[in-house]
């Protein structure tokens, strides 16, 4: 095990962070309605939002859940009520940024407009209960393996001890090898992480040592099947690498939270290329607190098959366009991205995957928010990355 920080050094911010946005504060500035405020909302909690809430934001905001809040009862989301129509109106919740203009990307969990309308008006409008006698019933705590795929990984992989955050330190970011025990090669579909302690887990990254990302996790995240004859190579003997993101509620802060996460790997044929997923990185530099677009470019060395993106950002953008110019000029839209912020780092797997040409260029044009387009800093990373996932032709 290597651990990269251990320090205490939490701004005041992170500390009275809402987690509404779990990887994203917010300040406590908001308080439960007045008992005086007028009811102007024609949509009840138990009758309307509710269902909303349970189906939209109950992966994460549940009792014991990675944010330090459940939704999932009246008098648990009333708190939050003005919270969660900023969060909403300014494109931070649900935490799915992809632009519906841009390719179909498969997964992700949206809003409809409809359900904006009926959470902002319900949170501005005196937040009503509704009929008690239509009180929801207790919900569930989620799954412990979310594949839709519908069975239990194929082989679980655990960490080998408990990893303790101290008393009087809020945020670490630790890395664990465990070993697969696999006496032969086999092919991966799918991956997932059950957090043994999910209110600490922030987010993780887990590959093969020496290896391809076999995920970006993050609270919410569903173990998807890859698009038809797409996997990843795990070879006899292999060793997972597991990069863990944690940070405490700051309702914890004094006291040692342990964690334990567990990795599903969902096994496949080999695919009849025999050819495994491979990254190709287009890295760039935007130029000091400039908020102009910025462009960077690579060019491919061969074929591909595009499969997936997976975007790292060291900011936030009103925008991320990334796009193909292939030899003959014409350009292919490849991922399109609005209001995207570096706090939820994913796998944007297409529903089709795209061939492109040796030659072609990956060209990506950014647009940077303003530092004060938020009250809320942004969570800067080192550099700003696309990796392109594909299976070479």
């Amino acid at each position: 095990m290597h651990s990269r920080d251990k320090s205490p050094r939490v701004p005041v911010w992170r500390l009275l962070a809402l987690a509404a946005l779990v990887a994203l504060p917010i300040s406590f500035a908001t308080q439960a309605p007045e008992a005086h405020q007028a009811i102007t909302s024609p949509y009840t909690y138990n009758e309307h939002v509710f269902p909303i809430l349970r189906d939209r934001c109950g992966r994460c905001h549940f009792d014991s859940g990675p944010t330090m809040m459940s939704l999932l009862t009246y008098n648990d989301a009333i708190p939050w009520a003005e919270s969660i129509r900023e969060q909403l109106v300014g494109e931070r919740m649900p935490p799915w940024y992809v632009d519906p203009s841009g390719p179909s990307i498969r997964g992700g969990h949206t809003i409809s407009s409809r359900e904006l309308d009926v959470l902002v008006t319900w949170a501005t409008g005196g937040v009503p209960q509704g009929d008690l006698s239509r009180k929801p019933a207790p919900v569930a705590a989620p799954a412990q393996w979310r594949s839709p795929l519908g069975n239990k990984p194929d082989l679980v992989v655990t960490m080998d001890q408990e990893f303790a955050l101290p008393a009087n330190t809020m945020e670490d970011h630790h890395e664990f090898i465990l070993p697969t025990g696999l006496t032969e090669t086999k092919w991966v579909k799918a991956v997932d992480l059950a957090p043994g302690t999910p209110s600490m887990v922030r987010e993780a990254l887990i590959l093969v040592d020496n290896g391809p990302v076999l995920a970006a996790w993050v609270p919410g995240y569903e173990a998807l099947e890859p698009p038809s004859g797409t996997a990843f190579k795990l070879p006899a003997g292999a060793k997972l690498r597991l990069q863990m993101h944690y940070r405490k509620h700051y309702l914890d802060e004094q006291n040692v939270v342990k964690d334990r996460s567990s990795i599903g790997l969902y096994f496949t044929d080999e695919p009849n290329s025999g050819r495994e997923v491979q990254s190709f990185d287009v890295a760039g530099t935007v130029s000091g607190e400039s908020i102009d677009p910025q462009t960077f470019s690579k060019t491919l060395t061969t074929a591909a098959r595009v499969v997936a993106f997976r975007p790292q950002l060291d900011q936030a953008y009103s925008s991320v366009d990334v796009h193909a110019i292939l030899p003959n000029a014409r350009q292919v839209s490849l991922l399109r991205l609005h209001a995207a912020r570096p706090e939820w780092p994913r796998r944007y797997w297409l529903s089709d995957p795209i061939e492109l040409p040796q030659g072609t260029k990956i060209e990506v044009k950014t647009t940077p928010m303003p530092s004060n387009a938020d009250d809320i800093p942004s969570q800067k990373r080192d550099k700003l990355q696309i990796a392109l996932e594909y299976i070479a032709q």
